[in-house]
């Protein structure tokens, strides 16, 4: 299969699987044009001009934040991300017959980090476990407060508006959170820039 996708999956693979099977391990193994791929795919607040590992630092910490809610977000997402992770034989990138809906799939998998392309076949690293745990017990819970609504009168001090600020609350705080570190980083560039003059 020949599609756009299938050839974005192909300028993202890595040659060998990093020995810490973590996801910022994985994404060190990124060259800096492919790590440019996911800052201009996600319009990230992350320079490419950065060094290389304050670059993997910035990336691994987005995607460890935006795994859970894209995994809950699309069911079958979720569905053929645990699909791969359950299936023995690792699937082949370049030989097995994958429809152009599958390769779109991979591809949105590997722009979050939950799986990658490692010699041309499908790799996640292990803490992806723990990431589909987390997300069934958030569906988990929305699905049991939906059942208990119902049964009850709305009243306008409802448990969902809270609920509903605390989490736009909290994306609030993560923005201000990478902004924060983006201006210590660009400070500490520019003292350095500053000492390297005086020398």
């Amino acid at each position: 299969m020949n599609t756009q996708a299938m050839e974005t999956i192909k300028t993202l693979e890595i040659k060998s699987a990093p020995e810490k099977q973590t996801l910022e391990a994985a994404n060190e193994s990124y060259t800096k044009k492919q790590l440019a791929h996911f800052i201009e795919r996600h319009d990230l607040a992350i320079a490419k001009s950065w060094l290389k590992d304050d670059i993997v630092s910035a990336l691994s910490e987005w995607m460890n934040n935006a795994q859970k809610d894209v995994l809950a977000n699309d069911s079958d997402l979720l569905a053929f991300y645990e699909k791969m992770l359950a299936s023995d034989e690792k699937l082949n990138l370049y030989g097995d017959n994958i429809s152009e809906d599958e390769g779109n799939t991979l591809l949105s998998l590997m722009e979050y980090g939950l799986l990658y392309n490692v010699d041309g076949t499908v790799w996640a690293p292990a803490e992806a476990a723990e990431t589909t745990e987390d997300v069934d017990v958030e569906v988990k819970t929305v699905s049991e407060e939906k059942k208990e609504q119902p049964s009850k009168k709305p009243s306008p001090n409802t448990q969902s508006k809270p609920k509903q600020a605390t989490s736009s609350l909290s994306t609030e705080e993560k923005l201000a959170q990478e902004k924060q570190a983006r201006l210590k980083y660009l400070k500490k560039q520019a003292k350095k820039k500053k000492g390297k003059k005086r020398k």
